[in-house]
């Protein structure tokens, strides 16, 4: 059972994924939970669904949470154009 921090942390997760999804082209990232603590953010080739990069968190772990804003922040610095970054 989740606490309401985990519950927080990954409904803000989902958000911020489905926020970067709209401004990917070819590309998405798709969250994968279970009801517990436990989640895992994959990067999927949309045209030939094949996985570009996944990682796995615990998402009451602080230290997972830093490596899943990293994650998150290279592909939002690599796979996003940068016309729709300056707009």
């Amino acid at each position: 059972m989740l606490n309401v921090f985990t519950s927080l942390v990954i409904n803000q997760l989902k958000q911020r994924i489905n926020f970067m999804n709209q401004r990917m082209h070819g590309e998405e990232l798709r969250i994968y939970e279970s009801n517990t603590k436990y989640c895992l953010i994959v990067l999927v080739d949309t045209n030939t669904h094949t996985v570009l990069g996944s990682i796995a968190l615990n998402a009451s772990a602080r230290r997972d949470l830093c490596m899943t804003k990293a994650f998150l922040s290279l592909i939002e610095n690599t796979r996003i154009p940068r016309t729709v970054l300056a707009a």
